[in-house]
């Protein structure tokens, strides 16, 4: 088959080649040393994949043969940082390809997200809005997100993690997105108690592609792509790039609008067919105007019933616009006030990712990578008093949180023997923050904050493949000692002045996973155990805010790390021949320490620092559901892709009142459908649809009480032709609907758009 695309993974070390194949289906990757291998060919627009362990000794012919396949991908990385076949992984992973992200014309990572069972994607008022992804039932900070394996996270966030950040994130040149969902920390570090994303670079590669795309519609949303890619002297040097601009000029209800510039590249350079250096970089400069959070007036607060739950009832938008202005309005049966628009408040910021690294293989069974990334996070929440909340400033502030953290890693992978692969590596982390806060009025001080902690790490694991290939188990462990600097302080006084620095205990953790084949059947059995932890950020130990020239601070130096564990099994089962796969998975997850912001029971005559709330150690919660997900492709052209997920997760604390214990913000149950129809080789129907149930949430300024907030739904079609030019040229024809059923619902009691659409084209080359 001509085109279809071709990727060699090196077991041992994980290095990628890839080709295509010409017009007549033959294919050559030259430069290939001595090792064991997985194959993988596609053919996305025929929905037909094919892959397979070779062992190359000298030069070989390799023919394969195509097959309808409902999974897009058979050979994934993020389950052991090491490539494996999808019947050798021992847990629970999903992935979301560049093929797949292209047919639903999505661009941000959180929205590619939204099909892969068990994470909640949530994202207030649409394009640029605050965007979190939780994963079974946990809260954000519990997944980790990592760039082609090395840990991505803002040094500055409130967490540490990547929530700061995930609303910039526009996936301009990936390859691919898998998850993992369950316990990383092993593997991956801090953060992933509940999974891990991890964001696969385009590595390019073989003779010169790319393309050109513009498209634009409703929001006023504009946005232009530019991407190529290929590859010099026999591919000894492979690259892979691209830049994008999106400018959202109005946004929802003409009061939001967004603009995100950034650009992802890649490269590599092979001085001999066993060591390589790679180079990457990923960054965007981001303007956002953001609004007031939800209100409760008066009239609106009469409307609560006397006792029980309060079904969230927005007030018109016709009654909101008034409120904005300053005239009197009506709030009807109305239970809040949406997020009304704050003309002068916005959040500007940006992030750099880069990294590089050094690989040799330096036996067919043994390889080392050493890797260097810089991390640098800028972000700063500016607001006057123009808007029409109650807690406007008299004179402008800006709120600025600044994070840095290089990480340095050295790993080796050995294949001792016939069965063992065994992974050995050392981390290195250094991050700073630092937290400014301005004000525009004479007679108030700034204040500022600098803080640096260091970590060290060794980690291990052993892959043990049996019976075959057919038994697999995989042992994995991390230690991880952290030293914190005492901090800096300027300006405003703080509580935390001659108090010395606390270095959070050690952290140690484990993880076994097993899965046994059935080839006969198609059957896989998996089983995966571990313990996780996070971190305290800096922001949690000596963070604060300020307002009218007083600044409150809510941080504690002597935190301790949150702990958890988590177990989950499943069974996959293929179909058909590949056709069709089913997978169900139980999962339970408990957390048994973690890091509480707490207000109604804060120990006020205890506190050392003299705080009225902030944040504290305290009790943990549990999270259990299953996981229920099928891919089908029945007949050439044709994909479909489900999940439904149940999650049931409490809290060990009251989250509400005395007697509520279900965390908030959680649905129990999930569903995702995303189907696609190629219809006479040019054109395709993709139908994306999203929703949730109802969940309970208790925003600021609703006196405690829970209200039950609508769970979402939506659906998005997109429309797909392409027009060829020439044999390698092509003109893609596309329009997308979002929101297609005109569903208006309120995440958190922030608006989202109703039904709204784009056009546009893609010059493929």
């Amino acid at each position: 088959m001509a085109g279809a695309r071709l990727r060699l993974s090196e077991r041992s070390s994980g290095a990628l080649r890839q080709t295509r194949s010409d017009q007549e289906g033959a294919y050559e990757i030259s430069g290939t040393p001595r090792g064991s291998y997985l194959i993988e060919a596609e053919a996305a627009d025929e929905a037909l994949l094919v892959s397979q362990p070779v062992e190359i000794e000298g030069d070989i012919e390799l023919d394969l043969q195509l097959a309808l396949s409902g999974p897009k991908a058979d050979v994934l990385v993020t389950a052991s940082s090491t490539p494996l076949s999808v019947h050798e992984i021992a847990k629970a992973v999903d992935v979301v390809d560049s093929e797949q992200i292209a047919l639903r014309d999505e661009f941000a990572l959180s929205e590619a997200l939204r099909s892969v069972p068990g994470l909640r994607v949530r994202q207030l008022r649409g394009p640029g809005g605050q965007t979190t992804i939780q994963t079974r039932g946990l809260r954000t900070q519990d997944t980790a997100v990592l760039i082609d394996g090395l840990r991505f996270r803002d040094a500055a966030a409130t967490q540490g993690d990547a929530s700061g950040v995930l609303s910039d994130m526009n996936l301009i040149d990936a390859d691919r997105v898998e998850v993992l969902r369950g316990s990383g920390s092993s593997l991956y570090g801090s953060h992933a108690m509940g999974g891990v994303v991890n964001i696969r670079s385009s590595e390019g590669g073989g003779k010169t592609h790319g393309d050109i795309r513009a498209e634009g519609g409703g929001l006023g949303m504009l946005r232009g792509v530019a991407r190529v890619g290929g590859g010099l002297a026999d591919d000894r040097f492979v690259y892979s790039g691209g830049f994008s601009h999106l400018n959202v000029t109005q946004g929802l209800r003409n009061g939001s609008p967004h603009r995100d510039t950034g650009g992802q590249a890649f490269a590599r350079y092979r001085f001999t067919p066993k060591v390589a250096v790679t180079g990457r970089v990923w960054g965007a400069d981001v303007f956002t105007n953001t609004n007031e959070s939800p209100a409760f007036p008066a009239a609106v607060l009469a409307n609560f019933p006397v006792s029980g739950p309060v079904r969230a009832i927005p007030v018109a938008n016709s009654q909101l616009k008034l409120y904005e202005t300053g005239r009197s309005y009506q709030v009807g049966d109305a239970t809040f006030m949406p997020d009304a628009i704050d003309p002068d408040s916005r959040r500007v910021s940006s992030f750099v990712a880069a990294a590089v690294a050094l690989e040799q293989q330096l036996s067919p069974n043994g390889s080392y990578r050493l890797a260097y990334q810089l991390v640098d996070t800028n972000r700063s929440f500016q607001d006057g008093p123009a808007g029409p909340g109650d807690f406007e400033p008299h004179f402008s502030n800006d709120s600025r949180f600044d994070g840095r953290i290089h990480l340095f890693q050295a790993r080796t992978n050995q294949q001792l023997g016939q069965y063992n692969l065994v992974t050995v590596g050392y981390e290195l982390e250094r991050e700073e923050f630092e937290n400014l806060q301005l004000e525009t009025d004479p007679a108030a001080s700034s204040s500022r904050i600098g803080i640096q902690q260091s970590s060290h790490a060794l980690f291990a694991q052993d892959q043990i493949r049996l019976l075959d290939g057919r038994f697999q188990v995989a042992l994995s462990g991390r230690a991880q000692r952290f030293d914190l600097s005492d901090p800096v302080f300027q300006g405003a006084d703080t509580p935390y002045k001659g108090s010395q620095a606390v270095s959070p205990p050690s952290s140690y953790t484990g993880d076994v996973s097993t899965a046994y084949f059935f080839r006969g059947s198609e059957t896989k059995l998996r089983a995966h155990l571990g313990n996780s932890y996070r971190a305290p950020s800096s922001y949690e130990r000596f963070g604060g805010s300020f307002y009218l020239g007083s600044a409150s601070y809510y941080g504690d130096p002597r935190l301790a790390p949150e702990r958890s564990i988590s177990v989950d099994g499943g069974v996959d089962q293929w179909l058909a021949r590949g056709k069709a796969r089913l997978s169900g998975t139980l999962y339970y997850t408990a957390l048994q320490e973690t890091i509480l912001y707490d207000f109604a029971n804060f120990p006020v005559a205890t506190d050392p620092y003299g705080r009225f709330g902030g944040y504290r150690n305290g009790g943990g919660g549990i999270a259990r559901g299953v996981e229920v997900s099928g891919q089908l492709s029945p007949v050439s052209g044709t994909s479909v892709q489900a999940s439904y997920t149940y999650t049931n997760s409490d809290s060990r604390t009251p989250t509400i009142g005395t007697d509520f214990f279900t965390m908030l913000g959680v649905s129990t149950h999930m569903f995702n459908l995303t189907a696609t129809q190629w219809i006479a080789k040019r054109f395709n129907v993709t139908f994306d649809l999203f929703a949730v149930s109802d969940y309970s949430f208790s925003p600021y300024g609703a006196n405690g009480r829970r209200m039950i907030f609508a769970g979402p739904a939506k659906a998005d079609i997109v429309l797909r032709y392409d027009l060829p030019v020439s044999d390698s040229h092509t003109v893609e024809i596309y329009g997308k609907v979002e929101n297609f059923f005109n569903n208006v619902y309120y995440e958190n009691g922030f608006q989202s758009p109703g039904a709204w659409a784009i056009g546009g084209m893609r010059f493929r080359f």
